[in-house]
């Protein structure tokens, strides 16, 4: 009789939740939105977790789908390695349903039969767990299982029967996984590992555990450990020389590679994979391989390579003639580039496909890829409807993620025209990624709120006016039109030139509302980018006046309005005013501007700092108490440098600031990027 597989019969139901769950958190750590304060590039990077949302169709059905666009990779190798490994399954184990599997457990008891007891208490679980999983409850609802699993797994240790103890194990890793607690998952994880080494069943048999200690480390956010455990797992496949399953392990390995960031080496492994399967003939790996290397090219920003491989997929999806895997390949060559012309036409190919199988999550996601592909084409009004019907979808399949996603497309597009439609959109979304736990889809929201918030402001007009005393006062703030901030600095030279100005005080206005250290956003009127040019242009045609400049900051001062401070010779805030770090600007200048320390202080601390610490860090010179106090001592400090001609200020101004000057020539010249 062959080994008996960990994952084989009941624990194949826990097994595949637990992978289900795990492929999920894997795609959140791809998907790193937070990282991203451009708001269409965050959802972009987001979107790759909409495969996550289908992942769903997977919770009733407990054998790996090989061939599917939408692989578990992980369980498709368990699959492959059984048949490999000689493992066995009866196949009956859910026989007679839940009133069965009591029946059975209480004969098993009444007999004192403990090796049957503990089949039938694991047997029972998976039944119940497969219930769950059908009816879509919460997870809270599971924990009654917990019990029937360990008593079980102690039936087993207490015989030292080492298989049953490994397949207990394993169950109750996978339960812990469900329920979100990772540090028991991984230790009974590694119990399982024990024990399938103490049986001595042959390395073989340890893959399914791995991949769930694997699994249990994409909870836990920890990339590292999942690299070195499918790595284990690749040469596992290669020592026992299953030839059809290696292919499969490095693809399995590259998405891990993606997860932890190593972009590159992801794509070279995936492409490697993808030969190895092509040399060998194996059609159904080539197929999940292509999925895996569409994912990888379309997180890294390479719709080209993602668009050829989603063909690719497609063109073999065909030829199998499966109906639901063909709908899935279309949906992936629609998203992978929503530029290209068929786009559209697939995407509303897969939804027809969809509906016809009264797949609710497929045609959401098929809508929302139709949306895409008609916002890139400046189809707004279409584009809108679209992820009108996609959301109406989700809220008929009850998956608040998806109806999240739907929001989050419907706040961007409504952002460049009414911010505030764009907010409530973006809180509706935030609500249901909340109620989801879907923590990238949060963190999209909170940035698309953040950004309809700024919008509602629009960039001032910056104004000057020169007193008697022969000084300038220039009204600015962070948000500036670039042709205001021409007009003042035209207006700055001539007023040297004719009126024979001697000092420049910056009233530096920051934003009233909410902001992120790239600076506020900026909507159909400016982009961060050209605002940063102007900012930079300004800030070099100010310092070539060779005149004194004297800063009185107010409000918060974030984005752009940092060279504005920094640009100045004498700074002044009010103690109502924020600084927002980390700093904006060319990092190279910042040691010449305000020292070392204090720069990596600046550079490495997030959020919000007030003008004490400021002063304090001595980027500000003083902190008076409310604006108009602010404003009048700068303007106090101005004329009195005004009135002494003789200082050594005005004839050196230009020699004392050459890391100003470095400063807005390289935001001039656009080497920042806002």
């Amino acid at each position: 009789m062959g080994p008996t597989w960990v994952s084989c019969d009941a624990g194949k139901v826990f097994q595949t939740l637990g992978q289900c769950c795990a492929e999920a958190n894997r795609r959140e750590l791809v998907a790193r939105a937070a990282e991203s304060e451009d708001s269409e590039e965050a959802w972009k990077q987001a979107s790759v977790t909409l495969w996550s949302l289908a992942l769903a169709q997977y919770k009733s059905n407990f054998d790996a789908k090989e061939g599917s666009v939408l692989p578990v990779m992980t369980l498709a190798i368990d699959s492959r390695m059984q048949k490999a490994g000689g493992g066995t399954s009866s196949g009956n184990w859910a026989s007679g349903g839940e009133e069965g599997a009591q029946a059975s457990l209480d004969k098993a008891r009444d007999a004192q039969d403990v090796a049957k007891e503990a089949q039938s208490l694991l047997n029972l679980a998976a039944i119940k767990a497969s219930a769950w999983a059908a009816s879509q409850s919460k997870s809270s609802e599971l924990r009654p299982l917990g019990d029937l699993l360990q008593k079980g797994l102690t039936i087993f240790e207490k015989e030292k029967d080492y298989s049953g103890e490994a397949v207990a194990s394993n169950m109750l890793a996978n339960f812990y996984i469900l329920m979100g607690q990772a540090k028991d998952a991984v230790r009974m994880a590694k119990q399982g590992l024990a024990a399938a080494r103490q049986g001595g069943q042959g390395r073989v048999q340890e893959i399914p555990l791995l991949h769930t200690l694997m699994a249990a480390s994409f909870l836990r956010n920890d990339p590292d450990e999942a690299l070195r455990i499918s790595t284990e797992v690749a040469q596992i496949c290669r020592d026992s020389k299953a030839s059809a399953v290696c292919g499969l392990a490095d693809a399995c390995t590259a998405q891990v590679h993606l997860a932890n960031d190593e972009q590159g080496q992801a794509q070279r492994l995936a492409e490697a994979a993808l030969k190895a399967v092509q040399d060998a003939k194996d059609t159904d790996s080539e197929i999940l391989v292509l999925g895996t290397l569409q994912e990888i090219a379309f997180a890294i920003g390479k719709p080209v390579s993602a668009l050829k491989a989603a063909q690719e997929l497609l063109e073999r999806e065909r030829r199998r003639g499966i109906k639901e895997a063909i709908a899935r390949a279309q949906l992936l060559v629609s998203i992978s580039d929503t530029t290209a012309a068929s786009s559209s036409d697939l995407a509303r190919q897969a939804k027809e496909q969809f509906a016809s199988m009264k797949d609710k999550v497929g045609e959401g996601l098929a809508l929302v890829s139709l949306a895409r592909a008609l916002f890139s084409s400046a189809k707004t009004g279409e584009a809108t409807g679209a992820a009108k019907e996609a959301m109406a979808s989700f809220e008929a399949s009850d998956l608040p993620a998806g109806q999240g996603f739907a929001g989050c497309f419907l706040a961007l597009v409504e952002g460049r025209e009414d911010p505030v439609a764009a907010e409530r959109l973006a809180r509706e979304a935030l609500c249901a990624f909340q109620d989801a736990r879907h923590r990238v889809g949060q963190a999209l929201a909170e940035l698309l709120i953040r950004r309809s918030q700024q919008l509602r402001e629009k960039p001032s007009e910056c104004k000057i006016v020169v007193d008697d005393f022969a000084v300038a006062h220039v009204e600015i703030s962070g948000v500036c039109t670039p042709k205001s901030l021409e007009q003042v600095l035209n207006a700055l030279h001539e007023a040297r030139c004719k009126d024979g100005v001697k000092a420049v005080v910056l009233l530096i206005q920051g934003a009233k509302g909410p902001v992120n250290p790239a600076g506020p956003g900026f909507g159909g009127w400016v982009s961060p980018q050209k605002q940063a040019v102007a900012s930079g242009t300004f800030l070099l045609g100010l310092r070539t006046l060779g005149l004194p400049c004297v800063a009185a900051c107010c409000g918060k001062i974030a984005g752009p309005a940092w060279g504005l401070v920094l640009a100045t010779d004498y700074r002044i805030a009010s103690a109502t005013s924020n600084f927002i770090l980390p700093i904006w600007g060319p990092p190279e200048c910042f040691g010449d501007l305000v020292g070392h320390t204090v720069a990596m202080q600046l550079c490495y601390n997030q959020g919000p700092v007030n003008a004490l610490t400021m002063l304090e860090y001595g980027v500000i010179h003083q902190c008076q108490r409310g604006d108009e106090d602010t404003k009048k001592a700068a303007t106090e400090v101005a004329r009195r440098i005004a009135s002494t001609p003789t200082l050594a200020c005005h004839q050196a101004t230009t020699m004392l600031s050459p890391a100003i000057e470095k400063y807005a020539s390289i935001v001039a010249r656009g080497g920042l990027r806002a």
